[in-house]
């Protein structure tokens, strides 16, 4: 938090962020303004919602919030084991599970009759770390990103930062 805070956004790159968007994996689940995957929460409106701090502990610490709608699911099996993936439908005979979040139309049925209970997972599908290889540029760059929800114009970007392709 601090080298956000130390650095300021008038120094972030909106190309530089929007890479580091997808460096991190972080385009593969969410979408910003129209663009990304769609296993996790669109952030195009992050920006207007959240603090900085929130915003880096629900990515330091997925698992501190997780939202009913993006969350996973632990079918426990009858013979032992479990499955945990999001539930993205059931009829009367099967649960359709979605167990990769880098790929959500992969759905594995799972019968209804084969699982003993279900419950909510305390574990986020979101892995932790996922900025552990940024630069304190980068994170900024990223928050930048975040911050004006994909929007190159958006007035967190300096004139002179706006672009670097010239």
């Amino acid at each position: 938090m601090k080298t956000v805070d130390s650095i300021g956004f008038a120094a972030s790159n909106f190309e530089q962020g929007q890479a580091m968007f997808a460096a991190t994996l972080c385009s593969k689940c969410h979408t910003v303004a129209g663009q990304g995957g769609v296993a996790g929460p669109d952030l195009t409106q992050l920006g207007t919602r959240f603090s900085n701090k929130d915003i880096l502990e629900s990515i330091i610490d997925p698992n501190k919030t997780i939202s009913d709608q993006y969350g996973a699911t632990v079918f426990f099996l009858k013979e032992g084991g479990s499955i945990m993936g999001r539930l993205t439908n059931e009829d009367a005979d099967q649960y359709y599970v979605s167990q990769n979040p880098f790929s959500p139309q992969d759905i594995r049925k799972v019968a209804k009759s084969s699982v003993s209970k279900t419950r909510v997972s305390e574990v986020s599908p979101m892995l932790p770390g996922m900025i552990n290889r940024l630069n304190p540029q980068e994170l900024v760059d990223l928050m930048a990103y975040l911050k004006s929800g994909g929007n190159p114009k958006d007035t967190i970007f300096s004139n002179s930062n706006r672009s670097t392709s010239k």
